[in-house]
């Protein structure tokens, strides 16, 4: 490594000199952190820490450069969400509706326990923008008249192809 990136401690581009790209610590849930490369889709540790528990950051080599730059498309939608909106979920269970906003959950089974049992659907991939409308009558912030929003059940975002469920 070059005098330069050794004094400032960032990692050089790996597409110019072929070495690892830097990672960037990031809040992805209240007091839970990862890191995250800005040029493609990878994240470390698969499931969100605290900060404290929060390990030094891998290695990483971005596998496509020609990829479309993550970062500034990640800002553009933080952009569009105001402070008090919810993230959009990126799963729905088959079964029972119940959302997910842990993309690793995708495929697996549902968490949610109903009549005291835990519910058997699946939860499936809703990552697609169209696939989620903003809750109307909480204007996507999960409260109505400060208790929870009935219409979405707190989530301030409705299923799309859910015609039939809540």
């Amino acid at each position: 490594m070059d005098r330069k990136c050794e004094a400032s401690g960032v990692l050089p581009n790996v597409a110019d000199e072929g070495w690892f790209m830097p990672l960037e610590k990031k809040q992805v849930f209240p007091n839970l952190f990862r890191y995250v490369c800005d040029s493609c889709s990878f994240d470390w540790p698969r499931t969100p820490v605290k900060e404290s528990d929060l390990p030094p950051p891998p290695a990483h080599s971005c596998p496509k450069e020609d990829q479309t730059d993550r970062k500034a498309v990640l800002e553009e939608q933080e952009r569009k969400t105001s402070e008090n909106t919810k993230p959009r979920p990126v799963a729905v269970c088959t079964r029972c509706g119940a959302v997910s906003y842990a993309a690793n959950l995708v495929n697996g089974q549902c968490a949610q326990t109903v009549a005291g049992k835990r519910c058997v659907g699946v939860n499936g991939s809703a990552l697609n923008a169209d696939d989620w409308n903003q809750c109307s009558a909480c204007a996507g912030t999960g409260i109505t008249e400060a208790t929870r929003c009935g219409l979405c059940d707190g989530t301030g975002w409705l299923y799309a192809h859910n015609k039939g469920r809540r």
